[in-house]
């Protein structure tokens, strides 16, 4: 999904499919692979329209849900993703030794 300005000027895009944890066919979520908004657009509310857009896409396609990973240290995307009410479901933790 590529997601367009007023002016019809692309500012961001978003990867959504299938859930990797839900077996196809019987999957009620779907999953966010990636979101980018470029960087001159940052920081104006496409994040949020674009994962609206996104909710609203798998909503008609009768899924429940969009799951998706985020990197531990990228306090941008973990603050956008909770403004949009979206909750910590798992967490991975490693520790190089």
């Amino acid at each position: 999904m590529t997601a367009e300005n007023e002016s019809g000027e692309a500012v961001g895009n978003a990867w959504i499919g299938p859930d990797p944890g839900q077996v196809s066919g019987t999957a009620t979520s779907a999953w966010l692979y990636d979101v980018n908004v470029f960087e001159p657009h940052r920081r104006r509310g496409y994040g949020s329209a674009i994962l609206a857009a996104a909710e609203a896409l798998i909503a008609r396609e009768g899924k429940t849900a969009l799951g998706l990973n985020v990197a531990g240290d990228n306090e941008a995307a973990i603050g956008l993703y909770r403004s949009n009410g979206y909750e910590v479901e798992s967490m991975v933790m490693r520790k190089e030794t």
